[in-house]
């Protein structure tokens, strides 16, 4: 029995032998051959090392080897297993399947249910429960195409899971670069990191430097409770940064963001918008709007171009301009173009071409057209220059002028010079009070008094108006001139007036051609209801009144000249003499007719009607007295010109 056993297996041998060899020229039929271990070949071929069952028809399949069972073969810098495959050593190509398995050097790992190889394109496909494994890194679909040339999958056919790290992107398709990292993924995307989640209909990445490029109607929420609508927008996870083309919105617990482009880090509070941009500070509760905003939550600078609109509610504060830079940390705020800085809490507003202002050190500064209001202490200045402090302001320049307003009293004091200063005392306490300065070519309007003078004082304090320089003020048809006046208003009326050193007061006429006159070294004037009804001239009083007839006030039947000491004068509402009171006087009365060329005026008698400020409007004119080149000799002393501190 053993001999012939050994028999048949000899002949057995011989029989394998004889067809190999037949297999080899390509004329036997197929026929199965098991745990062949081929020796290996140089060059780009497919290597195979084991097999449970190989055969090889030629006429069927021409140059293709078909393995079976436990099938382990080689090809370049991969090794692959599989149940079943058939290889084709001429082209350089094979198919598996079942339970494929190709591992490359670098550490790829590729697992499926079907897998193609082209020598020629040098393409993998794999097909049903395709795995993709590297360090880190691994990608779940339903068939991928793997080139092994530019080293890119592409995944397709259904939902697609990448995860890399702890992060997880999921979508239709896509594509990932095992060198570079590169990947796009499209259809439905989401991604899923620890410190966000996107929902995108497209999306570019790297899963190395964690940079993601969204495209279509996106969705980006963060860790941080940041949520993004984009179409257009680059996420870089490891830095924070965002940037968004395309009109995007950013919401936050801490701030929101809008505009047509954004760049934006929650981590430096870095926020950068161009066109139609707006930015809401939560925490801060600032609002910033324009067509070009850098904002920076954790310093407070913000700086914005193009109808520029800052709104900080903490302090009660908006500044619109073309161009607006604001910190509210160190107080700063710079405008220019068309400024407008509003301050609630204050109750102040300034408007002008360039503005700065400091809230801290509570100083400010305008250029062009400057219009200052102050709502809270009722005045205002125009120029085109005005420097400003909570205590103190001082304006010059412009056109028509400037000018400084005084609203206390309900009836608003216009004031014009060349130069317009203000000073406030007692700042913060209920006994807080300012002066306003105007030096030269000082022109003042109200509706029941008018002056010019060289120098002009009020005091809020005590509602007085002190002009000083040649002054002359009007009151209804009545003029006051000397070398200083001092005039208290009572609300929006005179109460009081002091005419110190070459006093003179002039009452024209119904006629507009006689006038009454009194001139003296002092004088003082009571007024009621704006109404002049007392008048009191001290020292050296020459006057000149006219007396009506009784029947006809509008009739004159003569003047009154007299030389007195002291003179007091009392007036009827209607401002006719009422009585006149003198502890000695000198005089004579002229009837009309008989009246000397010398008594009709007094000496330096001038009606300076030509300079008077008519409204609101002409306190900007510049009119010359008649006499301003004649020299006086002064009873007073000209006070010193104001020099404007803060205080």
């Amino acid at each position: 029995m053993t001999l012939n056993n050994d028999r048949k297996a000899a002949s057995g041998r011989h029989r394998i032998l004889f067809i190999w060899i037949l297999c080899l020229f390509g004329l036997c039929m197929p026929i199965h051959s098991w745990g062949q271990k081929p020796v290996g070949k140089k060059g780009d071929k497919v290597y195979l090392d084991y097999a449970d069952n190989l055969r090889h028809n030629q006429y069927e399949m021409p140059d293709v080897q078909v393995a079976k069972g436990n099938v382990k073969f080689r090809y370049k810098d991969m090794t692959l297993l599989c149940d079943s495959a058939f290889l084709n050593d001429k082209q350089s190509s094979f198919k598996a399947f079942g339970h494929v398995s190709l591992r490359r050097t670098d550490g790829t790992h590729i697992t499926c249910s079907r897998a193609y190889y082209e020598g020629m394109s040098q393409m993998m496909r794999a097909r049903e429960r395709v795995v993709v494994r590297q360090p880190g890194k691994n990608l779940r679909c339903d068939s991928l195409d793997y080139n092994m040339t530019t080293d890119v999958a592409n995944y397709f056919g259904g939902r697609g899971t990448l995860v890399y790290g702890i992060n997880t992107v999921v979508a239709d398709m896509g594509d990932y670069n095992t060198k570079t990292h590169e990947a796009n993924f499209y259809g439905d995307v989401v991604i899923r990191t620890p410190k966000y989640r996107i929902n995108t209909p497209t999306a570019h990445g790297n899963t190395e430097t964690g940079l993601i490029h969204v495209l279509g109607e996106s969705v980006i929420r963060t860790v941080k409770g940041e949520v993004v609508h984009t179409k257009d927008g680059t996420y870089d996870s490891k830095t924070d940064h965002l940037e968004l083309v395309g009109r995007s919105t950013i919401t936050s617990p801490q701030r929101d963001v809008e505009g047509d482009n954004i760049t934006y880090n929650s981590t430096t509070g870095d926020a950068e918008g161009h066109g139609n941009v707006k930015i809401v500070d939560k925490v801060n509760r600032r609002t910033i709007t324009g067509e070009d905003v850098v904002y920076n939550a954790r310093t407070g600078y913000s700086e914005g171009r193009g109808k520029v609109k800052v709104v900080d509610e903490k302090v009660q504060r908006t500044i619109t301009g073309d161009e607006v830079v604001y910190n509210a940390k160190t107080g700063h705020s710079e405008g220019h173009g068309n400024v407008k800085i509003v301050d609630k809490l204050k109750n102040r507003t300034i408007t002008g071409r360039d503005l700065i202002y400091n809230s801290n050190t509570h100083i400010g500064e305008g250029r062009g057209d400057v219009y200052y209001i102050d709502y809270k202490n009722k005045h205002a200045f125009y120029g085109d220059y005005v420097h400003y402090t909570d205590s103190a302001a001082i304006a010059f320049g412009g056109k028509p002028g400037t000018v400084a307003k005084d609203f206390s009293q309900g009836d608003t004091l216009f004031v014009h010079a060349d130069t317009v200063s203000m000073k406030a005392f007692r700042l913060n306490t209920p006994e807080v009070y300012r002066e306003v300065y105007g030096v030269n070519n000082v022109r003042a309007y109200r509706t029941d008094v008018q002056s010019v003078c060289g120098f002009l004082v009020a005091n809020s304090k005590d509602s007085c108006l002190t002009l000083h320089e040649d002054p002359v003020v009007w009151n209804g048809n009545r003029q006051l001139v000397g070398d200083s006046i001092k005039a208290y208003m009572n609300g929006r009326m005179v109460r009081k007036a002091y005419v110190y050193g070459n006093a003179f007061s002039i009452e024209a006429l119904t006629d507009g051609q006689h006038f009454n006159q009194i001139s003296s070294r002092n004088m003082e004037a009571d007024f009621v209801d704006g109404k002049i009804r007392r008048v009191d001239a001290i020292s050296n009083v020459l006057s000149l009144y006219y007396r009506a007839d009784e029947k006809d006030s509008t009739l004159l039947v003569g003047v009154n000249y007299s030389e007195t000491d002291t003179l007091r004068m009392f007036m009827t509402p209607e401002r006719r003499l009422d009585r006149i009171w003198t502890s000695k006087i000198k005089g004579t009365f002229y009837p009309m007719l008989q009246i000397p060329a010398d008594k009709t005026e007094l000496p330096n008698f001038h009606w300076y009607e030509q300079i008077r400020p008519r409204d609101k409007f002409d306190i900007y004119r510049r009119a010359g007295r008649k006499d301003e080149g004649v020299v006086r000799r002064r009873e007073t002393v000209v006070p010193p010109r104001q020099r404007i501190l803060d205080r």
